[in-house]
């Protein structure tokens, strides 16, 4: 079944949009109170993991409801589309989610074009964020590239992260521009 993107504040949802014309909702989360970000991606993965239908959804760090730690990336089993059930969530280890953050401290959104368990994320002010998520229930960090802060700003904005099939990662900066990345 065709899935759709996250509707900010007011959650996410998984839509069938087999008649584009007449969409209709199979499942729905608000994303309200005690979650104070805006959910930003919803990515199916397009293998099973565990036997599991997995979906990541990316929270985004701006416009919080309230003061809040940094946003999250989610991990979801969807195996049962109308049910659909929390089963992880990764965080960097160094941030502090009990203790109100700035905004884009934290996760922004994942590569949109998923090659692996190994899934490059745009992390703001933390950077590229390479998340393993081949155990979906313990997500883990395989590896990171935090870029110096351009020149007038206090941190590196990393906004949006593509991946070739080469396993080039180019990640864009808000204020710096595109970073060409080979893993070694």
């Amino acid at each position: 079944m065709p899935r759709d993107h996250a509707p900010w504040h007011a959650g996410w949802a998984i839509l069938d949009i087999t008649d584009m014309t007449k969409p209709t909702c199979v499942s729905r989360q608000e994303w309200k109170p005690p979650y104070a970000h805006p959910a930003h991606t919803t990515l199916p993965i397009p293998f099973k993991l565990k036997g599991m239908d997995i979906m990541l959804m990316a929270d985004e760090d701006v416009a919080k409801k309230e003061p809040a730690g940094p946003a999250f990336m989610w991990i979801y089993d969807i195996s049962d589309e109308v049910n659909p059930r929390v089963i992880g969530s990764f965080q960097l280890d160094h941030l502090d989610s009990g203790t109100p953050a700035p905004a884009m401290t934290g996760c922004h959104q994942p590569v949109e074009i998923v090659r692996g368990t190994e899934i490059p994320v745009a992390w703001f002010a933390n950077g590229l964020r390479i998340v393993d998520i081949a155990n979906p229930h313990a997500p883990k960090e395989a590896a990171y590239y935090v870029p110096d802060a351009p020149e007038g700003a206090e941190r590196p904005l990393s906004n949006d992260v593509y991946q070739d099939d080469d396993g080039i990662i180019y990640l864009i900066d808000r204020d710096r521009g595109l970073h060409i990345l080979e893993r070694t």
